[in-house]
């Protein structure tokens, strides 16, 4: 049962009884005085931003009083999901769905260059993307998106679950008209074959002409429906003078089937009715297969430490209660737990702590921390919880900083990205001039056959093989590596693969494997076998959650009772009422010729026991691997934010010359941008992201976290180095591919351009020309489904 009409849940206004409009909200039913404030509602809703409601400090306008853009102007809204440059800057990352080729982001950076406020913008072809960065005291961000709505580009909050909304819509209204041009596709060609039978049987005039009005019926839905998205392209590339792949599709479609309505009605001419739904068939699938390429690895995330959804915090009776995170508010007083992640920036209000900053700097030592002292966001704490005061949220906290630096990287073009974009433009430009030009030169002689001719010219030049050769290849490449365990995220990062001189390693957990191993021990305590001091050693660290206890693990251990972990210091632990300990070695206690790794000491009643040598291993085939990249000409160089001891010590064993050390993100990123040749980048940490993302081809593990996931272009699922040089050999393989069938596209129409401006090529016979170009394409790049 409806409650009694109140006061608007959207703009605080009356409510009257029969203009009342009711909405579920948060599994409330909630009274809306208009249509108007309930479809603002409905679009807060779609977007993900329900928690505007709980945040807000008073009513929202009414709609006729505001664009339903205006909720980007919150502060609130801009304070978790933008970043704050500098006093008078932000930068916000939006998602442009109806970006669909190189002329759409050229004239979206074009527009918002030209408006008051905005100081950069780019437009991200593969990702559909857009980066604003702009001036609120100058223009509102709401205003930039009006008139980015008004141009027909509609953009929405870049979230996990609007994104994966809006890729799950994009498929299925992707497949309908791929279903309805394939239902049609094989309804009208069953008609052509009769009707090009009966030409040669001497079939009846009238069934000929009932064929064609039965094939106009059947393609209607084809071109009112299935594609519709051409025409929709076309004309916003034409109202904005700007030559894109859908104009002369477009083209093409409409000229085909407006003589084709016309051939059927006067009952003379031919009909082009099968070879409009093949074609609208064919380029669907072209786009699908390309909208897979970018979909694939982004709908199936995997965390392997996801950050907490929620924390504890002070409430005013001084008791915690669990927030959600994005409910917390810089200066707000929260507990963190024992080996909990901090999902924002903090200060230390607790006397002392420890973190482990391994997923920020590669680095395994725990740091230990006194009041006062900063904890970054995805830093892990220690064993024992802590009271922190909230410092930066949202984009303006470290990880959301380091997420800008990887997408700042990434704006920067690597050459692969658009290398075939002056090439569809000269081919639009020549397609479309070289069919007026037939038209003109054969109006005076006949001008029924100049139509004609021209149609051929469009049809048999049309650029359905052009867009199917590249990402045809890349969905078959795609495919064929991940079942080799290689996830190719950025197809445009797979020429890199092929053409890069130059392959950069981080260190941990990609040269090495990312955990700590026993490298030599010595016995400090004659009466104490090592064996058994090591079983000790594994009982003090049965249930520590610092890396270094994942070195003793396999070793059976000596149980011990009241184990306490002191920050920055060590482990004790009694054993039939003895005390032992790990501490740091000394330099008298510590292991000749393993200076270059961690050293720890067992004590009994502070007695120095035994010393241990730690270090993380190598990968088995990191050696074999790297020999196997030089063989091939290649240059191989080591970054890494790691001790330079360590780093040396790796660099030495693997025969890496050129290696840097202690390396923040900022400075791997200048020292990669210094290497003046086409180059690939390797690392999985989270520090490795900005690197990764302004490298020509970035490869990363399973095991990283999302960010640097996303910000790579390739991720290998199983922890193997050797995977790189299947990589590399597929990527030759595709390169090679990819050059066959665009060599192809170009002879063909070198070819048949000439014969059909000629009047040798009948509209049918150019359809089958078409066809048979697109088929050779598809069949060239299947050939890539062998790894070898």
């Amino acid at each position: 049962m409806l409650l009694e009409p109140k006061a608007c849940f959207h703009c605080g206004e009356h409510c009257e009884p029969e203009t009342v409009v009711y909405r579920s909200h948060e599994g409330q039913e909630q009274s809306l005085c208009c249509h108007g404030c309930a479809g603002a509602l409905d679009w807060i809703t779609a977007q993900g931003l329900e928690s505007f409601y709980q945040y807000r400090d008073q009513p929202s306008p009414r709609p006729e009083d505001q664009t339903h853009w205006t909720l980007f102007d919150d502060p609130e809204f801009l304070s978790a999901h933008s970043l704050a440059l500098d006093e008078s800057h932000r930068e916000i990352e939006l998602s442009i769905s109806q970006i669909r080729c190189a002329a759409c982001t050229w004239l979206l950076e074009r527009v918002l260059s030209a408006t008051a406020g905005v100081t950069q913008s780019h437009a991200h072809l593969g990702r559909r993307t857009l980066t604003l960065r702009w001036r609120p005291s100058e223009v509102k961000l709401s205003e930039v998106l009006g008139r980015l709505d008004q141009l027909g580009y509609t953009a929405t909050l870049l979230t996990d679950e609007a994104a994966s909304r809006q890729r799950k819509k994009e498929r299925k209204s992707l497949l309908k008209r791929i279903g309805v041009a394939g239902l049609g596709t094989m309804q009208v060609m069953m008609f052509a074959a009769a009707l090009y039978i009966g030409e040669a049987s001497f079939i009846e005039a009238d069934q000929r002409h009932f064929l064609r009005w039965v094939s106009l019926l059947v393609s209607i839905p084809v071109m009112l429906y299935a594609a519709q998205p051409f025409f929709i392209g076309a004309v916003r590339d034409l109202r904005h003078r700007h030559l894109g792949m859908d104009v002369p599709v477009a083209l093409a479609l409409s000229l085909a089937w407006s003589a084709s309505i016309i051939a059927t009605v006067i009952g003379v001419g031919e009909v082009y009715f099968d070879s409009v739904s093949m074609f609208a068939l064919f380029l669907l699938t072209g786009r699908y297969l390309e909208m897979q390429a970018r979909h694939q690895v982004l709908d199936t995330p995997v965390e392997s430490r996801p950050m907490p959804m929620t924390l504890a915090r002070q409430r005013a009776d001084g008791q915690y209660e669990q927030v959600p995170v994005a409910a917390l508010r810089p200066g707000d007083q929260i507990q963190l737990a024992a080996a909990q992640q901090a999902p924002v920036d903090l200060c230390l209000v607790s006397e002392t702590g420890s973190v482990d900053t391994q997923a920020l700097t590669g680095e395994f030592q725990q740091r230990k921390i006194v009041a006062g002292d900063e904890i970054l966001a995805g830093s892990v704490n220690g064993p024992t919880s802590i009271n922190a005061t909230v410092l930066r949220i949202g984009k303006n906290a470290f990880l959301g900083k380091l997420e800008h630096l990887a997408r700042q990287a990434e704006q920067v073009d690597a050459p692969e990205a658009r290398w075939t974009e002056p090439l569809i433009r000269w081919f639009i430009a020549a397609v479309l001039s070289v069919s007026g030009f037939t038209l003109v030169i054969w109006w005076s002689t006949d001008p029924v056959k100049a139509f004609e001719y021209a149609l051929s010219v469009l049809v048999v030049t049309c650029p359905c093989a052009l867009s199917l050769a590249i990402p045809t290849a890349w969905t078959v490449t795609i495919r064929t590596l991940r079942q080799a365990g290689i996830l190719l995220l950025n197809p445009t990062h797979l020429l890199a693969f092929a053409r890069a001189t130059h392959w950069v390693f981080d260190k941990t957990g990609t040269l090495t494997e990312g955990r700590f191993a026993i490298k030599a021990t010595r016995q400090l305590d004659p009466n104490t076998e090592v064996e058994e001091a090591l079983a000790l050693l594994s009982g003090l660290e049965a249930n520590s959650p610092h890396p270094i206890a994942q070195a003793f693990r396999d070793i059976p251990p000596q149980t011990m009772t009241q184990t306490t972990q002191i920050p920055g210091i060590g482990i004790q632990g009694e054993r039939d009422g003895i005390a032992y300990s790990v501490r740091r070695s000394t330099d008298s206690e510590a292991l000749e010729g393993h200076s270059n790794h961690l050293s720890i000491t067992l004590c009994r009643q502070d007695a120095p026991v035994l010393s241990v040598a730690l270090d993380d291993e190598v990968r088995a085939d990191a050696v074999e691997t790297l020999q196997a990249l030089r063989a091939q000409g290649i240059e191989i160089s080591l970054l890494s934010g790691d001790h330079s001891r360590r780093v040396q010590a790796i660099a030495e064993q693997l025969g890496i010359t050129h290696w840097q050390a202690e390396l923040s993100p900022e400075a791997k990123v200048e020292a990669l941008s210094a290497i003046p040749v086409s180059k690939v980048m390797v690392g999985d940490g989270l520090n490795d992201a900005p690197v990764l993302a302004s490298a020509n081809g970035s490869v990363t593990f399973a095991q990283a976290s999302d960010l640097t996931r996303l910000s790579a272009g390739v991720v290998l699922l199983a922890p193997n180095l050797k995977s790189l040089l299947d990589l590399r050999q597929h990527a030759l393989r595709s390169r090679r591919v990819i050059k066959q069938s665009l060599f192809w596209v170009l002879m063909y129409n070198l070819v048949a351009v000439p014969f059909a401006v000629a009047g040798f090529v009948p509209p049918w016979l150019a359809a089958i020309g078409m066809s048979a170009s697109s088929l050779f394409v598809i069949t060239n790049a299947l050939r890539l489904k062998k790894l070898s």
